[in-house]
Parts: structure tokens; sequence; C-alpha cells
């Protein structure tokens, strides 16, 4: 029987009615414990935001010291550079100091004959080398020899011998010596071929086309040029095979002599080695000699070595130093001695015309006239 009871009670108990204070409790019980999920599901995250801030400064740090040490080594290898440009530098002064100090001293005679001689004349009579000699007068500031001054022997020398021997005579380069050889009207020196053309035997005529021009002209003694224009004059194709021999026509060999070379070579597309070649084989006088030698008339002749090379020069078109090498090369001495003022040639001043007094004196026209002017004596101006 008591155990009955038990039972009920307990059935009474749980079947108590529900009041407003239980129910107050279990949903404080149910926010708090829903804050409490909420709180530590906060901190979960705050914790991961830390982790990942400062993984990322980690690693931003980890950056900032490589770059560091990458712009370091980037510096230390433009300094390792400039480091050895600088000790190339100094090696490469030390050796030309040693050079020069190494180098063996010219002798006296050279270094006082330095622009009085042409380098080449130096070198050969002291027996030393060209290039210290030229490098000495250099470093000296020295002009070489017949530096735009250029001598009446210089000029004279102009188409005797190859330019490049009247180079090393004179002191200049050779296509110094070939300008002014050109602008006198000069013709190259060659083997002459008018005073001595070369009699072809009919051994040497049989090798042409059979044999290369080089080995022609190595057997008979003359330029490549010439062998093979004197084969093409005679219609024989070279001996090398894939190029033809070009045949001059009647009309263009009929012009060789009459017009220069290089219009020829510009109108018919041929090398001007080839026209002057040709012209020499068939013993025709370049025209631009011709042409020269025409303006040497007897009267311009006799002017030379009476009147001065720039009078000469005035009245006849001439340049100056066609007129110098002209009397040079052929022994005409120039008017060196100083005109001397008479009584008779003063008292001609204002009387006569100035070119009268000149022609009669054999003197320039600027002279009378600055001796008439010096002496204050008026122009003739007439009857």
């Amino acid at each position: 029987m008591a155990k009955k009871k038990s039972s009920s009670s307990t059935k009474r108990k749980s079947k108590q009615p529900v009041t407003a204070k239980t129910a107050k409790k279990k949903a404080v019980k149910k926010t708090s414990s829903k804050s409490n999920v909420k709180k530590s599901k906060a901190g979960k995250k705050s914790k991961a935001v830390k982790k990942s801030k400062s993984v990322k400064k980690a690693k931003a740090v980890k950056k900032k010291k490589a770059a560091k040490r990458s712009a370091g080594k980037g510096t230390a290898a433009v300094r390792s550079k400039k480091a050895k440009k600088k000790t190339k530098g100094a090696v490469k002064q030390s050796a030309k100091k040693s050079s020069r100090s190494n180098a063996a001293p010219l002798p006296r005679g050279v270094l006082s004959a330095l622009g009085k001689k042409s380098d080449q004349q130096l070198a050969d009579d002291f027996d030393v080398p060209v290039a210290s000699v030229r490098a000495e007068r250099q470093r000296r500031a020295i002009k070489p020899l017949h530096w735009n001054n250029w001598t009446e022997e210089a000029d004279a020398l102009l188409g005797t011998m190859p330019d490049a021997d009247v180079a090393k005579i004179v002191g200049l380069t050779v296509n110094a010596v070939s300008a002014r050889r050109r602008r006198n009207g000069i013709e190259s020196y060659t083997p002459s071929t008018k005073l001595n053309p070369h009699q072809w035997t009919a051994k040497e005529l049989k090798w042409l086309g059979k044999l290369s021009d080089v080995e022609v002209a190595r057997r008979v003694g003359l330029d490549s040029s010439t062998v093979g224009a004197k084969r093409t004059s005679l219609g024989i194709s070279p001996h090398r095979k894939g190029r033809q021999s070009r045949t001059w026509s009647k009309k263009e060999l009929s012009l060789l002599g009459k017009i220069p070379d290089t219009q020829i070579a510009k109108k018919y597309g041929i090398p001007r080695r080839k026209v002057i070649a040709m012209r020499q084989s068939l013993g025709i006088q370049s025209p631009v000699v011709v042409a020269n030698e025409a303006r040497w008339t007897p009267k311009v002749i006799a002017m030379l070595g009476k009147l001065s090379d720039t009078e000469v020069s005035k009245r006849t078109g001439i340049s100056v130093a066609s007129v110098r090498g002209y009397r040079v090369r052929h022994g005409i001495p120039s008017r060196t001695t100083q005109f001397r003022w008479t009584d008779d040639a003063v008292s001609r001043l204002g009387h006569e015309p100035d070119q009268d007094i000149a022609d009669s004196l054999g003197i320039e026209v600027i002279k009378v006239a600055s001796k008439r002017q010096y002496l204050k004596i008026p122009a003739y101006r007439g009857e």
C-alpha cells in the first residue's frame, strides 16, 4: 500500500501546472545557453582573424626582408661592376703609361725636325717607326709639313709618281694629294701607254681568253684592267665562266677621248675604270688632259716668269696652283725679285692708266694702284 502511494505522489508532481516563474527560468536558461554559444563562436572567429592577421604580417615582414636583401645584392653587384670598370680603366692607363715608358725615346734629331720634315722622311732618316714620329708630333701639337701650304716643289711632284709616294714625301694623306692633283687638272700617274705603249706579241695574244686577266697581267707586267680592255677590244670572251665580256659598239668607241670618261660611264652604265682601261689600251689620250694642255698657248707661256703666278691666273683664268705647277715642271723660274720704283716710273703715276704702267713694268696692277695711293696721287682720268 505504501508503494502505491509513492507512485501516485510522483505522478501528481509531474502533472503539476507550469507557473510563470518556471517559464521565465526556462527562457532565461535557453537565452543564456544561446548567448554562450554565440560568444564561443565569436571568440573562435576573432582568434582565427587574429591568427590570419599575424600570418599576413609575418609574410609581409618576410617579403620586406627579402626585398632588402635583393636590393642589397643589386647594389653590391652594381658597386662590383663599377669597381671592375675602375680597375680596368686603371689597368689600361697603367698599360698605356707603361707602353709609353717602355717605348724607345726618339732621337733628338727627330724631335727638333718635327713639322720641318715629313714624318716618313724622318722615319727613314733615323730608322724609327713612322707611327712613333706621328704620335710624338701630334702629342706636341705640331702641324705636319705642308699643312694646307703646297709649295712649288710639292706641286711639281703631282702626276710624276703615284699619289701614295707623293703623300709620303709631302707628309699628307693620299686623299689630300689626289684631290690636289684633280683640282689642278693633272692626270694620275700610270705606266705611260702614250710614250711607251705595250707591244702585244702573238704568244701573249693567245693567252687572252684562255687564261684569266690577272694571270695574263702578271705574265705581261701590265694592269689587269688594261689586259681586260685589250681582250674586249678583240672580242674575246673572258676565261672565267658565268661572266660575259661586254662588246663595245662603234658609237661607244668613237666617243673615247672626245668626252670625259665619267660621262661615257654614266651614259652607258660602264664602270669608269673599264672606260679608262679601254681608252688607254687604244692609245687615246684623256680629253681632260688635252683640254688642259690646250690652255697653254704660246701667249700664256710667255707670261710665265715675267709676271707673277697670281697675275697670270687673273689674266688667263687658270688657277694659281696650275700656273705654278706648269711653270715648275718646265723649269721656268718665278718672278721672285722685288720690284724697285725708279723716279721715271713714279713720274708716270697719275699721268697714265695703272694698267698700262703695270704692263710696261711687268708688275701687277694692284702694286701700281697701291703705290699711287700711298703717294696720294689721283688716278688718271684721261685728257
